[in-house]
């Protein structure tokens, strides 16, 4: 065989063998995966979690830190009932700081307060709390696969926990993941200001201030 035959029969064999390998990157449409976005991997999730406080029994009134304490309940709670829970027998002390709760509970605004009992020793605290949700935090870097090894196009096992994880951790409230918020009543009295201008051909917005103008202002030299 000629030297030129030689070579060309080698870069015969090299392009085989690209091909070869730059097959194996492609998958089958069926094989292809489904997860592709950091979020789709690991998804936001929330779940039904008891959010509670401990008060211990105090015969002159609660303290000042734990009102601040029932103050965090009543915002967090956002209309949810609140259940305060005294220990079962015969108690004064703790059946007294209960019900100072319950008040204090109420002036905050708290419109659904329940009271209930639970078996405990003498001594037990009183519970104050409304069933709320946690964020699901993943647990990132359990397993790691290859980095090197992507001729089968799949994401990586860890791929976008981390973005999950922290995204889990800086959202205020864990119930806006398990869904949306209700919304607002409607303002009947602007409806029917808007409708009764309408209605009379004239103009339904609000009378424009100097403030929404957008003018810039002329800075004298």
């Amino acid at each position: 065989m000629s030297r030129m035959n030689i070579q060309t029969v080698s870069a015969l064999v090299l392009l085989a063998a690209a091909a070869t390998s730059l097959g194996g990157c492609a998958t089958a449409a069926g094989d292809m995966p489904v997860a592709r976005t950091p979020t789709s991997q690991y998804a936001l999730e929330a779940r039904p979690a008891q959010q509670e406080v401990a008060l211990a029994p105090r015969a002159d009134g609660l303290s000042s830190a734990q009102r601040a304490a029932l103050g965090d309940i009543a915002i967090r709670a956002a209309g949810k009932p609140i259940v305060v829970r005294a220990p079962a027998g015969d108690d004064p002390v703790a059946v007294r700081s209960a019900f100072n709760a319950r008040d204090a509970l109420q002036q905050m605004g708290a419109g659904d307060v329940r009271m209930a009992s639970y078996d405990a020793a003498p001594g037990a605290p009183i519970l104050v709390g409304f069933t709320g949700f946690e964020a699901v935090v993943p647990q990132c870097g359990q397993t790691w696969n290859n980095l090197g090894a992507t001729r089968d196009n799949r994401v990586q096992s860890n791929f976008g926990c981390a973005v999950t994880a922290n995204m889990a951790a800086q959202i205020a409230d864990p119930a806006d993941i398990a869904g949306p918020r209700p919304m607002d009543p409607t303002d009947a009295a602007r409806r029917s200001t808007v409708i009764t201008k309408y209605r009379a051909g004239e103009v339904t917005s609000a009378a424009r201030d100097s403030n929404s103008s957008g003018a810039v202002s002329r800075v004298v030299p």
